[in-house]
């Protein structure tokens, strides 16, 4: 390869213990001095809704309000978190991620014991978004929702910001039920909107797997329309960094 160049490689971490990451990185096998890209799905990444307040509105207040949010949710071991946020802009509610500082620190050192430059670091919701938003409505709500062999995330996005973010379990849970219990517990009384289903990790197929969607590209299910987008492209690029 040109050194001009150099080779650019997307890994995407499920197993995020320190065996588990050495594993991974040792089997790709790259050459010194590639650059890095690590998505992380799992355990690895937590999510969350931030809304707006108009009192707490400035960069700094938001950060504060988007780590108080992760420690309300999972308790004062979020302190040790860096979380990050997405806002569309002034008034609108936020899409936070959050991941151990000590697990960035980590992917940093390892990374660096094998010459490799860490480029990004990016929620593997927040991935695949980015590879699907024009595949997607401008306007309008939408679900998307990011399902692999052991579980899906899901997102709930309106015209002008995100309004629930979910993992569903694993287990058999069914998408579209789920999708029915949500819509009812969040009162929304609008049509059901469509839901835009991308595939990551080893899941071939929309039906296979723990979580299943009920449905093939355009079909619909108990009134949601289900629009299978396909299998994320491990080496696309997002815009988390």
């Amino acid at each position: 390869m040109s050194r001009w160049f150099p080779e650019h490689a997307v890994l995407r971490l499920t197993d995020v213990q320190p065996q588990a990451i050495e594993r991974a990185l040792d089997a790709l096998d790259l050459r010194p001095g590639a650059r890095l890209t690590c998505v992380l799905a799992g355990e690895g990444v937590r999510y969350r809704v931030v809304p707006w307040r108009d009192e707490l509105s400035s960069p700094s207040q938001r950060e504060l309000l988007a780590q108080q949010v992760f420690i309300e949710a999972h308790g004062e071991s979020a302190r040790g978190w860096t979380v990050r946020q997405h806002t569309a802009g002034h008034g609108t509610a936020a899409l936070a991620c959050a991941i151990d500082t000590a697990l960035l620190d980590r992917l940093d050192s390892q990374a660096r014991a094998r010459r490799l430059k860490l480029v990004s670091v990016q929620p593997s919701l927040v991935h695949a978004y980015n590879q699907a938003r024009r595949r997607m409505p401008a306007s309008g709500m939408f679900w998307f929702a990011e399902v692999d062999d052991e579980r899906a995330t899901v997102v709930l996005m309106s015209p002008a910001e995100p309004l629930q973010v979910k993992r569903l379990p694993s287990g058999g849970a069914d998408l579209t039920r789920w999708l029915e219990r949500e819509w009812f517990a969040l009162g929304i009384e609008a049509a059901r909107c469509p839901v835009y289903v991308m595939r990551s990790g080893v899941l071939a197929s929309p039906v296979d797997g723990p979580v299943s969607t009920q449905a093939a590209a355009g079909r619909s299910d108990a009134g949601w329309h289900i629009v299978d987008l396909g299998v994320l492209n491990p080496s696309g690029r997002g815009a988390w960094a």
